[in-house]
Protein backbone atom coordinates (compact mmCIF):
# COMPACT_ATOMS: atom_id res chain seq x y z
CA UNK A 1 0.00 0.00 0.00
CA UNK A 2 1.38 3.39 -1.00
CA UNK A 3 0.49 6.40 1.16
CA UNK A 4 -0.91 8.24 -1.87
CA UNK A 5 -3.51 5.47 -2.23
CA UNK A 6 -4.78 5.92 1.34
CA UNK A 7 -7.03 8.36 3.14
CA UNK A 8 -5.14 10.27 5.82
CA UNK A 9 -7.01 10.91 9.06
CA UNK A 10 -5.51 13.06 11.78
CA UNK A 11 -6.56 13.70 15.35
CA UNK A 12 -7.75 11.37 18.10
CA UNK A 13 -11.51 11.42 17.38
CA UNK A 14 -11.37 10.86 13.58
CA UNK A 15 -8.93 7.96 13.95
CA UNK A 16 -10.87 6.45 16.88
CA UNK A 17 -14.22 6.57 15.08
CA UNK A 18 -12.75 5.07 11.90
CA UNK A 19 -11.35 2.17 13.92
CA UNK A 20 -14.59 1.63 15.85
CA UNK A 21 -16.76 1.77 12.73
CA UNK A 22 -14.62 -0.90 11.01
CA UNK A 23 -15.94 0.22 7.62
CA UNK A 24 -12.48 0.55 6.14
CA UNK A 25 -9.08 -1.01 6.61
CA UNK A 26 -6.45 0.66 8.77
CA UNK A 27 -3.08 0.29 7.08
CA UNK A 28 -0.96 1.95 9.74
CA UNK A 29 -0.93 4.52 12.51
CA UNK A 30 1.91 6.99 13.06
CA UNK A 31 2.33 8.54 16.52
CA UNK A 32 4.50 11.30 17.96
CA UNK A 33 6.51 9.54 20.70
CA UNK A 34 6.88 12.85 22.51
CA UNK A 35 3.13 13.33 22.82
CA UNK A 36 1.81 10.07 24.24
CA UNK A 37 -1.09 11.15 26.47
CA UNK A 38 -3.47 8.76 28.34
CA UNK A 39 -6.03 9.19 25.54
CA UNK A 40 -3.40 8.41 22.95
CA UNK A 41 -2.30 5.32 24.89
CA UNK A 42 -5.89 4.04 24.91
CA UNK A 43 -6.13 4.68 21.18
CA UNK A 44 -2.90 2.78 20.52
CA UNK A 45 -4.39 -0.21 22.38
CA UNK A 46 -7.43 -0.02 20.08
CA UNK A 47 -5.17 0.15 17.02
CA UNK A 48 -3.26 -2.95 18.11
CA UNK A 49 -6.52 -4.82 18.76
CA UNK A 50 -7.33 -4.22 15.08
CA UNK A 51 -3.96 -5.75 14.10
CA UNK A 52 -2.83 -2.50 12.50
CA UNK A 53 0.78 -1.36 12.39
CA UNK A 54 1.84 1.34 14.85
CA UNK A 55 4.85 3.45 13.88
CA UNK A 56 6.43 5.79 16.43
CA UNK A 57 8.45 8.80 15.28
CA UNK A 58 10.65 11.19 17.26
CA UNK A 59 8.93 14.50 17.94
CA UNK A 60 11.05 16.54 15.50
CA UNK A 61 10.62 14.08 12.64
CA UNK A 62 6.88 13.76 13.27
CA UNK A 63 6.46 17.53 13.30
CA UNK A 64 8.47 17.94 10.10
CA UNK A 65 6.51 15.25 8.24
CA UNK A 66 3.02 16.25 9.42
CA UNK A 67 3.46 19.97 10.06
CA UNK A 68 0.27 21.10 8.18
CA UNK A 69 -2.06 18.99 10.32
CA UNK A 70 -3.66 19.71 13.72
CA UNK A 71 -2.90 16.11 14.57
CA UNK A 72 -2.88 15.70 18.41
CA UNK A 73 0.12 13.42 17.92
CA UNK A 74 -1.52 10.81 15.70
CA UNK A 75 -1.96 10.18 11.97
CA UNK A 76 -3.87 7.26 10.47
CA UNK A 77 -3.66 5.77 6.98
CA UNK A 78 -6.94 4.10 5.99
CA UNK A 79 -8.52 2.64 2.89
CA UNK A 80 -10.71 5.10 0.97
CA UNK A 81 -14.19 5.45 2.43
CA UNK A 82 -16.86 3.79 0.31
CA UNK A 83 -20.10 5.69 -0.16
CA UNK A 84 -23.55 4.25 -0.66
CA UNK A 85 -25.49 4.43 -3.89
CA UNK A 86 -28.47 6.80 -3.74
CA UNK A 87 -31.03 3.99 -3.89
CA UNK A 88 -29.29 2.29 -0.94
CA UNK A 89 -29.33 5.48 1.12
CA UNK A 90 -33.03 6.01 0.43
CA UNK A 91 -33.96 2.40 1.14
CA UNK A 92 -31.93 2.21 4.36
CA UNK A 93 -33.32 5.49 5.71
CA UNK A 94 -36.93 4.42 5.11
CA UNK A 95 -36.27 1.10 6.86
CA UNK A 96 -34.94 2.89 9.96
CA UNK A 97 -37.71 5.50 10.24
CA UNK A 98 -41.19 6.09 8.88
CA UNK A 99 -40.35 9.77 8.38
CA UNK A 100 -36.57 10.02 7.95
CA UNK A 101 -34.69 13.26 7.38
CA UNK A 102 -31.87 13.43 4.84
CA UNK A 103 -29.69 16.38 3.87
CA UNK A 104 -28.65 17.54 0.38
CA UNK A 105 -25.68 19.83 -0.16
CA UNK A 106 -25.98 22.15 -3.15
CA UNK A 107 -22.33 23.05 -3.58
CA UNK A 108 -20.98 23.69 -0.08
CA UNK A 109 -17.36 24.60 -0.85
CA UNK A 110 -15.67 24.95 2.52
CA UNK A 111 -14.53 21.58 3.95
CA UNK A 112 -14.68 23.04 7.47
CA UNK A 113 -18.36 23.89 6.93
CA UNK A 114 -19.09 20.47 5.44
CA UNK A 115 -17.35 18.71 8.32
CA UNK A 116 -19.30 20.76 10.87
CA UNK A 117 -22.57 19.99 9.07
CA UNK A 118 -21.80 16.27 9.07
CA UNK A 119 -21.04 16.40 12.80
CA UNK A 120 -24.33 18.17 13.56
CA UNK A 121 -26.26 15.86 11.24
CA UNK A 122 -24.94 12.73 12.95
CA UNK A 123 -25.65 14.18 16.41
CA UNK A 124 -29.22 15.19 15.49
CA UNK A 125 -30.28 11.92 13.90
CA UNK A 126 -30.12 12.83 10.21
CA UNK A 127 -30.20 9.55 8.27
CA UNK A 128 -27.74 10.46 5.52
CA UNK A 129 -26.19 13.14 3.32
CA UNK A 130 -26.29 13.58 -0.45
CA UNK A 131 -23.34 15.41 -2.01
CA UNK A 132 -22.65 16.52 -5.59
CA UNK A 133 -19.67 14.75 -7.15
CA UNK A 134 -18.31 17.71 -9.04
CA UNK A 135 -19.49 20.83 -7.25
CA UNK A 136 -18.51 21.13 -3.63
CA UNK A 137 -15.94 20.21 -1.02
CA UNK A 138 -14.47 16.71 -1.35
CA UNK A 139 -14.64 14.26 1.55
CA UNK A 140 -11.04 14.78 2.57
CA UNK A 141 -9.04 14.73 5.81
CA UNK A 142 -10.19 18.25 6.73
CA UNK A 143 -13.84 17.21 6.52
CA UNK A 144 -13.08 14.14 8.65
CA UNK A 145 -11.29 16.25 11.26
CA UNK A 146 -14.00 18.92 11.43
CA UNK A 147 -16.69 16.24 11.70
CA UNK A 148 -14.82 14.87 14.75
CA UNK A 149 -15.11 11.40 13.24
CA UNK A 150 -18.85 11.63 12.50
CA UNK A 151 -18.12 11.00 8.80
CA UNK A 152 -17.56 7.35 9.80
CA UNK A 153 -21.08 7.07 11.24
CA UNK A 154 -23.23 9.00 8.78
CA UNK A 155 -24.16 7.37 5.45
CA UNK A 156 -23.07 9.47 2.47
CA UNK A 157 -23.75 9.27 -1.25
CA UNK A 158 -22.27 11.34 -4.08
CA UNK A 159 -24.35 12.02 -7.19
CA UNK A 160 -23.54 13.38 -10.64
CA UNK A 161 -26.83 15.28 -10.91
CA UNK A 162 -28.68 16.84 -7.99
CA UNK A 163 -31.75 17.32 -10.19
CA UNK A 164 -31.92 13.59 -10.94
CA UNK A 165 -31.28 12.75 -7.29
CA UNK A 166 -34.13 15.02 -6.21
CA UNK A 167 -36.40 13.35 -8.75
CA UNK A 168 -35.58 9.92 -7.30
CA UNK A 169 -36.13 11.20 -3.77
CA UNK A 170 -39.57 12.51 -4.71
CA UNK A 171 -40.46 9.23 -6.40
CA UNK A 172 -39.56 7.50 -3.12
CA UNK A 173 -41.89 9.72 -1.09
CA UNK A 174 -39.50 12.42 0.12
CA UNK A 175 -40.44 16.10 0.21
CA UNK A 176 -37.68 18.52 -0.76
CA UNK A 177 -37.29 21.32 1.77
CA UNK A 178 -34.93 24.19 0.97
CA UNK A 179 -33.29 26.40 3.61
CA UNK A 180 -33.17 30.05 2.56
CA UNK A 181 -33.23 33.41 4.41
CA UNK A 182 -36.15 34.50 2.21
CA UNK A 183 -38.19 31.36 2.85
CA UNK A 184 -41.89 32.00 3.43
CA UNK A 185 -42.26 29.45 6.24
CA UNK A 186 -40.46 29.53 9.59
CA UNK A 187 -38.60 26.31 10.36
CA UNK A 188 -40.48 26.28 13.68
CA UNK A 189 -43.86 26.21 11.92
CA UNK A 190 -42.97 23.35 9.59
CA UNK A 191 -44.08 19.89 10.70
CA UNK A 192 -41.45 17.19 10.22
CA UNK A 193 -44.12 14.50 9.92
CA UNK A 194 -43.12 13.36 6.42
CA UNK A 195 -39.94 12.00 4.83
CA UNK A 196 -37.83 15.11 4.23
CA UNK A 197 -34.66 15.93 2.31
CA UNK A 198 -33.28 19.24 3.59
CA UNK A 199 -31.50 21.23 0.89
CA UNK A 200 -28.69 23.57 1.98
CA UNK A 201 -26.98 25.82 -0.56
CA UNK A 202 -23.42 27.06 -0.91
CA UNK A 203 -21.89 29.63 1.42
CA UNK A 204 -22.01 32.54 -1.02
CA UNK A 205 -24.87 31.99 -3.44
CA UNK A 206 -27.19 29.69 -1.53
CA UNK A 207 -29.39 27.24 -3.42
CA UNK A 208 -29.13 27.55 -7.19
CA UNK A 209 -32.36 28.83 -8.82
CA UNK A 210 -32.85 25.73 -11.00
CA UNK A 211 -32.47 23.48 -7.96
CA UNK A 212 -34.70 25.70 -5.82
CA UNK A 213 -37.55 25.23 -8.31
CA UNK A 214 -37.63 21.57 -7.27
CA UNK A 215 -38.31 22.42 -3.63
CA UNK A 216 -41.72 21.63 -2.18
CA UNK A 217 -41.16 24.05 0.72
CA UNK A 218 -38.69 26.85 1.48
CA UNK A 219 -37.95 27.38 5.17
CA UNK A 220 -36.29 30.31 6.89
CA UNK A 221 -34.73 30.67 10.33
CA UNK A 222 -36.16 33.60 12.34
CA UNK A 223 -33.52 36.15 13.36
CA UNK A 224 -33.52 38.46 16.38
CA UNK A 225 -31.29 41.13 14.82
CA UNK A 226 -30.50 42.77 11.50
CA UNK A 227 -28.30 39.83 10.54
CA UNK A 228 -30.26 38.14 7.79
CA UNK A 229 -28.58 34.74 7.63
CA UNK A 230 -26.35 32.15 9.26
CA UNK A 231 -23.52 30.29 7.61
CA UNK A 232 -24.30 26.87 6.14
CA UNK A 233 -23.12 24.82 9.12
CA UNK A 234 -24.95 26.95 11.71
CA UNK A 235 -28.16 26.95 9.66
CA UNK A 236 -27.93 23.20 9.26
CA UNK A 237 -27.52 22.67 13.01
CA UNK A 238 -30.61 24.80 13.78
CA UNK A 239 -32.81 22.94 11.29
CA UNK A 240 -31.49 19.50 12.24
CA UNK A 241 -32.22 20.18 15.89
CA UNK A 242 -35.75 21.41 15.17
CA UNK A 243 -36.48 18.19 13.26
CA UNK A 244 -35.10 16.14 16.16
CA UNK A 245 -36.99 18.17 18.78
CA UNK A 246 -40.31 17.61 17.04
CA UNK A 247 -39.68 13.87 16.72
CA UNK A 248 -38.73 13.59 20.41
CA UNK A 249 -41.83 15.52 21.51
CA UNK A 250 -44.06 13.40 19.29
CA UNK A 251 -42.77 10.20 20.93
CA UNK A 252 -43.34 11.39 24.52
CA UNK A 253 -47.17 10.89 24.68
CA UNK A 254 -46.79 7.34 23.37
CA UNK A 255 -44.20 6.56 26.02
CA UNK A 256 -46.38 7.69 28.91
Amino acid sequence: MHDEQADILYGINPVTEALKASNRKCFRIVVDDGKVTPRLKDLIKLVKSKNAVVESLPKKEFKKRYQPYVHQGIIGYFSVKKNLELHELISNSLKKETCPTLMISDGIQDPHNLGAIIRSAAAMGIQGIILPKHRGAPLNETVAKCSSGAIEKLPVTSVSSLSNAIKKLKESGFWIVGIDPKGSTSCYDFKFEIPVALLIGSEGKGIRPLIKKNCDFILSIPMASSMNSLNASAAGAVIFYEALRQKINKKKPDEQ
